[in-house]
Formats: C-alpha cells, structure tokens, sequence
C-alpha cells in the first residue's frame, strides 16, 4: 500500500499539488462497469470486466468491500478485501480516470491496462 501511495507522488504532479482525500467510499466519477471493448459491456465475454460500486470492486472472477479508497485529481487508489477462486485476499488497485471521464486506466499493469465506460444499463 506504501509503495501505491508513494507513486501518487510522481514529479510531474509536484507542480500543481493536490491534496490526497482517504476515504471509504468510491467516488461517483468511477463508479460503474469499465471494460476493454464498449461492445462486451454487459457480458462475460472477456475477462477486462470491471465494477466499482460506492462500496466494492468486482473483477471477472473476484469481488469485494472497498476497505480504503484514496484519491487526488483523477487518480484512485482502492485496497479491497477480495474473494474468489477460493481464497480471499487484500488487493491494491490504482486507476486513472480520463479527463472526460469516459477511461480508466489501471497503471499497475503492464501496460497500463485502458478500460472504458459502460453505458448504463436500463432493466
């Protein structure tokens, strides 16, 4: 968690310092389902699937309670108590969110791993 709230510390931020906001709730500007292709939004077709809630996360095969959420600007950084595959474990996650709010970025991948907003679906 150390080392995820230390990268929120890059040079090229220091310039226009903003203050990092702990919280226990997800932010509504990330809140939704996220995926690779907007056409796969809404099915399991691929395993980029992502939900955020005010309250969990949920990947293709994991999901669970946010304990921390932290942000500054765009940026989030979640540690969640995850279950799946039969085992339960704490998992961090730092996204950055596009200026127009429609990408996600997950920075801790390599590459980063670039999602998009799902239309909201209407049940």
């Amino acid at each position: 968690m150390l080392l995820i709230l230390a990268s929120l510390n890059s040079p090229a931020q220091a310039q226009a310092p903003v203050q990092a906001q702990t919280q226990q709730q997800i932010p509504r500007a990330y809140q939704g389902e996220w995926n690779m292709r907007v056409k796969d939004c809404g099915t399991s077709r691929n395993d980029s699937t992502l939900r955020l809630s005010k309250d969990s996360i949920s990947y293709f095969e994991s999901t669970g309670p946010v304990k921390t959420a932290v942000t500054r600007g765009k940026e989030l950084v979640l540690v969640a108590e995850l279950q799946g595959e039969g085992e339960t474990r704490l998992h961090a996650a730092h996204f950055q969110l596009s200026r127009n709010g429609r990408k996600l970025t997950d920075v801790m991948s390599t590459p980063p791993l670039v999602r998009h907003r799902c239309p909201e679906r209407r049940d």
